[in-house]
């Protein structure tokens, strides 16, 4: 897993598997910033599916 920065903090393995977690507990997903889509995108290509439309 790549290192990911978020809002100007590097997130640690254990933040990110806790990100995961919680992801793959949602249907879908109503709202998502530029950055936190970078990083479902990168290391989650699977959960990419639960976000909105880019322009949305």
């Amino acid at each position: 897993m790549s290192i990911e920065i978020y809002r100007g903090r590097v997130l640690d393995p254990d933040q990110l598997e806790a990100l995961r977690l919680e992801l793959e507990n949602f249907a879908t997903i109503d709202e998502v910033d530029f950055e936190l889509r970078g990083i479902i995108e990168r290391n989650w290509p699977h959960l990419a599916a639960k976000l909105p439309p880019e322009d949305a």
